[in-house]
């Protein structure tokens, strides 16, 4: 029989050499000889956690905590599990590791996310912090402060933390939230964030190699690709990615979804997409092995409808598994070369606008359209009274030039109110931020209301509310689009960027175009009109749902067909260019 300490010796083994199976094996045959070996436990536990079994590693992991309560990594382990797990005692865990070792750098980082996840912005930032007080250059303590900054609504902070993680690591993802960074901060136009999807690519995306080869015949049926990670799912992306894929024309095209989402978060519209369309999993696909699969599939048309933000497969894109690679839904340039098109329109790329982007810019009627996914309560009707103003908009869109002129807005209007919603005005200090911000406009916070998300209610809320104000230089885009759909007409602005027009091209489309300002003057003008017009405002009310079900916002298959009349141009296109079969 063998001993304990060879047991021990093989599971070590085991475990550095990837033979995850051998060494639970041999982990178990060690703690049945020595029961109380808590390192035995803990690594059993490290084991299972690499496999992405957490539930299971959980109870060898409270083994080794009770039986070593002095051991500040098995501490910190442990509070590890209990985080990924979303169960109670993490933070206990991660200050008994700390209380242990208060130079541990993983303790602070993981107590900073544990405070995020319960809303506790400032708290998190505070962890964060002391992680980099003691390792300044780690690119992911910069990353995470960037995270947690950018919650709070510090726009400018966040970027700058995001510029240091950038500096400080190769990290993609950290370089892809400083790009969602730029788009929030004033000042910086599209061609700065083209430089720096530019910089992107450069640092991060291989060369571009040679497109597949594909049946060069201009009009046959084409086979297209989306690419969206987790937008298969109840997901903003969704909202239009969903009616455009069930109303592709079958004859012009076949569907593919590469989808991100795992097995155990699908949901009524993942089953809609997998009705629709063939539904590939991709979960746990490197970004390689996404093309690799796209490539094989022989996909003619590659679409990517998510870009930058969290999740992005843009690596993947830059393997060029496609012959013709399109941006779709614009947030602005991929600034990619193996992405060759864009899909846009003349409000959210008016004219001009090329420059901003790598991608060859077509245009259709409206870039965009929009369903409800859930059921959307009753408008109802307000009350009378002095007029409400609401922004449902994350906390880091109100920039300081946008909160400077909804102040002007509510002291045109001395009774006004303003409601703002979102996560993190659950923390009490982003909340006296935004009322100081407020305050030294002339404006008190007893004419605010500021209101965290809770429970699936956020579309009732705009029955509290008569206009709603869309923040810049970021605008609102599917905020935008439920505050329509509950009847309440939005200001908009005109902004210097694709995702300051999105509110422009909505009220352009529903004949509100008076409602989408030029410049912030026009802004004040716009809202104050329109708040002192109770009879317009009981109107828009009453007939906004309708009248943007009857109109191309909500126009599922007239998208589909201009989505697809522009796929058979780039097809074309690339053909003449000889960039589909040598």
């Amino acid at each position: 029989m063998e001993t304990a300490e060879a047991c021990w010796a093989k599971a070590e083994a085991a475990r550095e050499g990837g033979r995850f199976g051998e060494a639970i094996a041999s982990y178990c045959q060690t703690l049945a000889l020595v029961p109380g070996f808590a390192a035995g436990h803990a690594n059993l536990s490290l084991v299972l956690q690499l496999l992405g079994a957490l539930p299971v590693a959980l109870a060898p992991l409270r083994r080794a905590a009770a039986l070593d309560p002095g051991h500040a990594l098995i501490a910190c382990n442990l509070g590890g599990v209990l985080l990924g797990l979303g169960a109670g005692g993490a933070e206990a865990a991660f200050r008994r590791a700390l209380a242990l070792d208060p130079a541990m750098v993983p303790a602070w980082l993981n107590l900073g996310a544990v405070r995020q996840a319960s809303v506790r912005l400032a708290e998190a930032a505070a962890a964060t912090a002391r992680a980099l007080s003691l390792d300044p250059r780690h690119a992911g303590a910069w990353s995470n402060l960037g995270l947690f900054r950018l919650e709070a609504g510090e726009a400018e902070g966040a970027l700058s933390a995001f510029r240091h993680a950038v500096d400080r690591g190769r990290s993609p993802e950290a370089h892809a939230n400083l790009i969602g960074a730029l788009r929030l901060v004033d000042g910086i136009g599209a061609e700065d964030e083209l430089s720096e999807c530019r910089r992107f690519a450069a640092l991060h995306a291989p060369p571009v190699p040679a497109a597949p080869r594909r049946d060069p015949d201009p009009e046959r049926r084409l086979k297209v690709g989306y690419v969206g990670a987790d937008a298969f799912r109840l997901h903003t992306a969704a909202t239009s990615l969903l009616p455009l894929v069930e109303a592709h024309d079958p004859a012009q095209v076949e569907i593919v979804c590469y989808s991100d989402v795992p097995h155990d978060a699908a949901d009524h519209v993942t089953q809609r997409f997998s009705r629709a369309a063939s539904l590939v999993p991709t979960a746990g696909l490197s970004h390689r092995d996404l093309a690799r699969r796209i490539r094989a599939d022989g996909v003619d048309i590659l679409v990517d409808v998510i870009g930058y933000p969290r999740g992005s497969r843009l690596l993947a894109l830059a393997e060029r598994p496609a012959p013709v690679q399109v941006n779709l839904l614009l947030m602005g340039s991929f600034g990619l070369d193996a992405v060759g098109f864009a899909i846009g329109d003349d409000v959210l790329t008016p004219p001009g606008m090329e420059a901003a982007f790598s991608e060859q810019l077509l245009r259709i009627d409206l870039a965009f359209v929009y369903e409800p996914l859930l059921a959307a309560p009753d408008v109802g009707e307000r009350s009378p009274g002095p007029v409400v103003f609401g922004s449902f908009n994350q906390a880091a869109k109100l920039s300081p030039r946008c909160i400077a002129t909804w102040a002007r807005i509510l002291a045109r209007l001395p009774g006004s109110r303003l409601v703002l919603r979102a996560r993190s005005y659950a923390d009490a200090a982003v909340a006296g931020r935004v009322e100081k911000t407020f305050a030294a406009h002339g404006i008190a916070s007893s004419r605010l209301e500021l209101r965290s998300w809770a429970g699936a209610d956020y579309l009732e809320a705009y029955r509290d509310i008569d206009i709603a104000l869309d923040p810049f230089p970021y605008g609102g885009v599917i905020t935008s689009c439920e505050a329509l759909w509950m009847g309440t007409p939005v200001i908009g602005l005109e902004g210097d960027r694709v995702l300051g027009r999105y509110g422009a091209a909505f009220l352009r489309t529903l004949g509100l175009a008076d409602l989408a300002a030029s410049d912030t003057s026009a802004y004040v003008e716009a809202a104050v009109a329109l708040a002192c017009d109770p009879r317009r405002l009981a109107q828009l009310r009453a007939s906004l749902r309708a009248r943007m079900s009857a109109s191309r916002l909500c126009d599922g298959k007239k998208f589909a067909r201009e989505i697809e009349a522009a796929y058979r141009t780039m097809w074309r296109s690339a053909i003449a260019s000889r960039n589909i079969a040598s």
